[in-house]
């Protein structure tokens, strides 16, 4: 770990010191207890937290941008460049890089939890699409020390397009399993909860019936998963508590109505097709709150295509798909509710579901 912490304070770092011991397959830290490191290659992972570590003291040396309340920025990042420099570290040294497979997609991103090191998903899929290690560095040169207000902001400028977009390009890429690495990452995180990434919502269409889904009927495993640890200590005269995973009431869980509770949070609805009747899709989402929704469908043949859901539309032969995932992101503002309404089409009018791309 780094020893002194900035807390948004300037820090001017002499040396760092990584505490790194295994035993009995655990990797041990002195502030979280065991955590469990899936390590085959002990020294391998060693490697991996220095270099994460040291990335820290560069973000923070080079920008100032080292606080707490920037976790998906400042953990994310590190995570990323880690892997970047071990690239074959990644299936051995993954604690807390899964997380936005395992259910933490709604979450508050300006809180420090487990999921701001699963943020690491987010930034190779950035730096892979817009400009590498050389996006997050103009990213870090363009924050300088405005931290959480800007980053969003910025990136937006840097790839060309608004946060939202790049934000819900990445959730359609999450469900079309469009990551590097998705070879070792789906199957790691299937060992440790049923379905990835984790829905709010599961059912079949089974062509028999209208079906409204209002509210969840899957339980979240991330607060489970997650340590329910809080990181507790003094740093030169300043105390601090942190909250290293969210409160249970955080996180949708089965009966509770269907809500993006959180800015930028993600929700994922998986409907497995059983007829071949059309399949009409209509989205309602509350007017004060800026929705993204999409349809990432699965062939036969394991490739994926995408369909925007802006309101309602028609699946003429939602049988030729294993499966549905229909995304739905939420921006800043608004109460995040909404439902999805499934049925036979009624009107002969209504518009076939456009495919964005084949993948």
């Amino acid at each position: 770990m780094v020893i002194a912490l900035a807390w948004g304070k300037e820090w001017a770092y002499q040396h760092f010191v990584v505490k790194h011991k295994f035993r009995g397959g655990q990797h041990r830290w002195g502030w979280f207890g065991p955590i469990p490191l899936l390590a085959h290659n002990e020294y391998l992972c060693w490697q991996v937290t220095g270099a994460h570590e040291f990335f820290h003291t560069i973000q923070d040396l080079g920008y100032g941008v080292l606080r707490a309340r920037d976790g998906f920025l400042i953990e994310g990042t590190a995570v990323w460049a880690s892997y970047e420099i071990f690239s074959r570290a990644g299936p051995d040294c993954t604690v807390g890089a899964r997380h936005l497979l395992l259910g933490a997609t709604d979450v508050d991103l300006k809180k420090y939890t487990f999921s701001a090191y699963g943020g690491w998903l987010f930034w190779r899929y950035v730096a892979d699409r817009y400009g590498g290690a050389e996006l997050i560095r103009r990213l870090f040169e363009a924050i300088k020390t405005e931290g959480w207000p800007a980053w969003r902001r910025e990136l937006g400028k840097l790839v060309g397009k608004p946060f939202l977009e790049l934000w819900t390009e990445f959730a359609v890429a999450l469900a079309a399993r469009d990551l590097r690495d998705a070879q070792w990452l789906y199957p790691r995180a299937e060992e440790e909860t049923s379905y990835v990434p984790v829905p709010v919502f599961i059912g079949e269409w089974t062509g028999q019936k209208a079906l409204t889904i209002e509210q969840s009927n899957w339980g979240n495993p991330y607060p489970q998963i997650c340590s329910r640890r809080s990181l507790e200590g003094e740093t030169s005269g300043l105390q601090w508590t942190i909250e290293t995973c969210p409160a249970p009431e955080e996180i949708i869980n089965a009966g509770a109505p269907l809500v993006v509770r959180h800015p930028y949070g993600i929700h994922f609805l998986r409907i497995t097709p059983k007829s071949e009747k059309s399949l009409a899709l209509r989205f309602r989402g509350s007017p004060d709150t800026e929705f993204r929704v999409h349809i990432v469908a699965q062939r036969l043949s394991g490739s994926y295509e995408v369909f925007p859901l802006t309101e309602e539309c028609v699946l003429s032969q939602p049988a030729a798909y294993t499966l549905l995932h229909v995304v739905v992101t939420r921006g800043e503002k608004g109460s995040g509710e909404y439902q999805l309404n499934l049925q036979q089409p009624q009107n002969p009018d209504l518009p076939q579901c456009q495919h964005l791309a084949h993948r």
